[in-house]
């Protein structure tokens, strides 16, 4: 079908043209790149005084009740640090390293009374990071 006249063509033509290329350039950086996931799970004593402080990456602060999880989703490729404070203690540790972790969907974290441990099933457990105090 042409239409009578050519702006009007042309500006249909463009407009499907746009729309087709935003929406592939809005789709291309998750395409390629794998993702994973790491959980956090909360897996301290009760102690309703002390509270789990969280901080991943660049982003804020927050308190993590027990029991919960935390999860944030990263390309393979970029590192992720966490820093947690259980007062009196703390510690920074990678909750994702692309050399350790590269190749796994997720990465699960247990924060204990005696650590930081490290899981990729979720069920088979080892000991990566301890707390520390001043």
């Amino acid at each position: 079908m042409v239409f009578p006249h050519p702006f009007f063509t042309f500006f249909l033509l463009f407009l499907s043209l746009y729309c087709l290329s935003t929406s592939t350039l809005n789709a291309r950086p998750y395409s390629h790149k794998p993702h994973t996931v790491v959980d956090i799970l909360n897996d301290l004593p009760n102690n309703p005084k002390v509270q789990l402080e969280l901080r991943c990456d660049e982003g804020s602060s927050f308190y993590l009740k027990l029991g919960h999880r935390h999860n944030h989703t990263l390309t393979a490729d970029q590192d992720s640090e966490c820093t947690a404070m259980w007062l009196p203690w703390f510690t920074t540790w990678d909750a994702y390293h692309a050399v350790r972790d590269k190749g796994h969907h997720s990465v699960y974290w247990s924060v204990r009374k005696d650590g930081f441990y490290h899981s990729w099933d979720g069920s088979n457990w080892k000991l990566l990071e301890d707390w520390y105090s001043e």
